[in-house]
């Protein structure tokens, strides 16, 4: 019985660190948009954000990434109905003290025009100047852009329309959040990206199940213990961003183990 337990616990823990990771694409294979270099600049990426700005001060400001670059199967494109994503700006607090009152853009779609997006100042001062705060982000979103599978282009192209030197000012703009539904509203999936936990996860959960197995130990008093120090091993286990889901997942199962143990313990 108690093997069971465990056993359903690790397996609770390996579908939720998966699940967690279902909008996970892999933004290093992002780059500069309509075959022009200068169009924009690739500043980081990784599993789930993509960070860029101009090449040119005042110019275009574009990131691409294609289709079999995000979809897990290629042919799930023609069952893809919507999409949304987050467009995160830093170091908007250059604009304050100016006049400049708008910033914005949206993102080409296959073959359309998204929903778009813009921004705006704080406040305007008793000055009449712009007052931005470093950080803003807004959300922008597709629905029916697709259209027949023979007038499908193969990008998503992601823009800030607004004009403004952005490379001067050190201004720079991060997708992150992309989901992509189909008509029904299930999520689609995508392709892990590089450092994605899968197979860590699966390889944890069954060692995680033999430490809680030898926990349980004959005496009352081993068990208990395993329960207070299963916070700890979340506190400083090492992981990465993209794999803190696991070890807290681990942790949990050692924790819940243990305590099952000391119930079923306790009802003999």
């Amino acid at each position: 019985m108690m093997k069971k337990i465990i056993a359903g616990l690790s397996a609770l823990a390996v579908m939720t660190a998966l699940s967690a990771h279902v909008s996970a694409v892999d933004w290093s294979a992002a780059t500069y948009a309509d075959e022009n270099p200068d169009s924009g600049d690739i500043i980081s990426s990784d599993a789930d954000t993509c960070t860029f700005t101009q090449k040119v001060g005042g110019g275009d400001c574009k990131m691409k990434i294609k289709w079999q670059d995000v979809l897990e199967n290629p042919d799930d494109l023609a069952n893809v109905y919507s999409g949304s994503w987050k467009v995160t700006y830093h170091g908007l607090s250059a604009f304050s003290g100016t006049e400049i009152g708008w910033l914005g853009g949206g993102t080409w779609v296959s073959n359309g025009n998204s929903a778009g997006f813009a921004l705006a100042p704080t406040e305007w001062g008793e000055d009449g100047m712009a007052v931005w705060d470093d950080e803003q982000t807004v959300e922008d979103s597709f629905k029916w852009l697709l259209g027949p599978a023979e007038d499908i282009t193969n990008e998503i192209v992601f823009m800030d329309w607004s004009g403004q030197d952005l490379l001067a000012n050190n201004v720079t703009v991060t997708i992150s959040d992309f989901k992509i539904f189909d008509k029904e509203g299930n999520e689609i999936a995508q392709k892990t990206g590089s450092g994605a936990p899968a197979e860590e996860v699966v390889e944890e959960a069954p060692a995680a199940e033999e430490v809680a197995v030898e926990e349980a130990a004959p005496a009352e008093e081993a068990a208990a213990p395993a329960a207070e120090e299963a916070p700890a091993a979340a506190e400083t286990t090492t992981s990465t961003a993209t794999g803190n889901t696991s070890a807290a997942a681990v942790a949990v199962v050692m924790g819940a183990a243990a305590v099952a143990a000391v119930a079923s313990r306790k009802r003999k």
